[in-house]
């Protein structure tokens, strides 16, 4: 891993409400992080979305709550719900918003006893080191109730130089819409910055709320550090006397971090030749940077450069052999580049390493499917499916294997109004909006039920967004799947 430098906690102030821990305390285990984190983080909820909150003060019958401003950024009417599942409902007069960077607080009152954050220090946090997000993710078709999520990771830049909107701390955990305003705690417990962005870059055209089950994550997860919170606070807030901590190190040069926070920002606004010259900046300051090599492969990716995506990608598994989705998504570049056993292989050790993944075994099917072989396929998918039983995309291509590897060419009718059973039960809504895989599953179930011109069409269409979106595996599925229908 990449080295960073390590800034002391200095303690300007103390509350009755506020517990101060040191940077010496003992790490926490993520149960007991988890724990506390549970008893502290609110969901926010209104009629246009819902997002998340952190207590971080009380003062009699009133609650201070910490979240992003763009999660109570409507003239609404707001329901918080604390951990005891009670609702609490507040007006947008009882919300206050920061200057100048994405950080609000709002207010509510109850008699019961709820816990308050402990405070950290964002400059404790340097990369490499253990950080822990809460919060309360959206309902979506892969996520069909909004329930507690705690996820671990670890961080990937403590930048110097925030972004326009307060945003400088960048963390690989997993994270989704609606954890949006959740705490980011370190390894004590302790509070560390206000959760406002989630890593929803994807490597094909699919809505980010539909299923985020098959993401290829950029590990690029933004935090608001609690000294900004702290040192940004209101003039109307200041009696809150939450107290202050040492602003963000005030560097002139640029620091690798601070080249690797842009190159991301860059990354997800598109701008690839942008963010593969920040990210080449980073790599420049700190030849180790894990991250910035991945970060640079997705930019070379997006920009068709396959070899260059993977000669990153190689480097980032060199300098850490045990990175996940560096594998991953090397094998989704050798299998758009028709390297479908170079994939296989990637995958396979992807699977070593987290053998309970159903997208990584989504796309092991995929790239079985490829090479025609269909038993490994389906077994990658059922596995898959075992694992998450929502995963729509896999249940689709299930019925793709069955029709490729049909030697009756539709005259077994019962095998055929199983699969149609199948693909009806998949409705809709389950599938990313105007993507190939949703047409597939419309073009797979007209042809079945008889209407092969309008299948074909349905696939054609599904051919031509997978090409667009330079996925050459799925295109070549999809045209087989044409060749094989049309004979029937």
């Amino acid at each position: 891993m990449h080295k960073a430098l390590h800034f002391s906690t200095i303690l300007f102030g103390t509350t009755a409400a506020l517990v101060w821990c040191q940077p010496q305390a003992q790490a926490l285990s993520s149960a007991e992080v988890s724990k506390l984190a549970k008893n502290v983080t609110v969901r926010i909820s209104s009629p246009g979305g819902l997002g998340s909150g952190v207590i971080v003060k009380k003062e009699g019958n009133t609650y201070t709550v910490a979240t992003a401003a763009h999660v109570v950024d409507l003239p609404n009417t707001y329901d918080i719900q604390t951990p005891d599942q009670q609702t609490h409902q507040i007006t947008s007069s009882s919300i206050q918003k920061f200057k100048g960077v994405d950080l609000a607080v709002v207010q509510f009152s109850s008699s019961q006893t709820y816990a308050v954050a402990k405070m950290g220090n964002v400059n404790d946090a340097p990369e490499g080191t253990p950080i822990y997000v809460a919060g309360f993710p959206a309902q979506t078709l892969a996520l069909t109730e909004s329930i507690y999520n705690f996820t671990e990771g670890k961080v990937t830049a403590n930048a110097t130089k925030p972004l326009a909107d307060g945003y400088s701390l960048v963390y690989s955990n997993s994270t989704l819409p609606g954890m949006s305003g959740g705490p980011v705690l370190d390894e004590q417990g302790r509070l560390v910055a206000i959760h406002g962005r989630a890593d929803t870059e994807t490597i094909q055209p699919q809505d980010e709320a539909t299923n985020p089950d098959i993401y290829i994550k950029t590990g690029f997860n933004l935090g608001i550090p609690i000294n900004t919170f702290l040192n940004s606070l209101p003039l109307t807030l200041t009696s809150l006397n939450l107290g202050t901590l040492d602003p963000l190190p005030d560097v002139q040069e640029p620091t690798a971090a601070d080249f690797y926070l842009q190159g991301g920002d860059k990354l997800k606004r598109k701008d690839y030749a942008g963010a593969i010259a920040d990210f080449s900046e980073a790599i420049e300051l700190d030849p180790e940077y894990v991250e910035a090599y991945y970060g640079r492969s997705l930019g070379h990716y997006r920009q068709r450069d396959s070899f260059k995506a993977i000669e990153d990608l190689t480097q980032a598994i060199k300098l850490n052999p045990d990175y996940t989705q560096a594998y991953v998504q090397r094998g989704v570049v050798k299998a758009n580049s028709r390297d479908t056993s170079g994939s296989l292989s990637d995958y396979r050790q992807a699977l070593v390493l987290s053998p309970l993944d159903a997208t990584i075994l989504y796309r092991q099917a995929l790239s079985e499917l490829q090479l025609w072989r269909y038993q490994g396929a389906m077994f990658a998918l059922d596995r898959a499916i075992a694992f998450n039983p929502r995963l729509a995309e896999a249940k689709v291509m299930k019925g793709v294997v069955r029709v490729l590897q049909d030697k009756s060419n539709g005259s077994n009718s019962a095998a055929y109004a199983k699969t149609i059973a199948e693909l009806e039960k998949i409705r809709q809504l389950q599938l990313p909006f105007n993507s190939a895989i949703t047409d597939i599953h419309k073009g797979l179930l007209s042809s079945l039920k008889g209407d092969q011109q309008t299948g074909l069409r349905q696939l054609q269409t599904a051919g031509f967004k997978a090409q667009r979106e330079g996925d050459n595996q799925l295109n070549d599925i999809i045209r087989a799947m044409i060749l094989k229908l049309s004979r029937r």
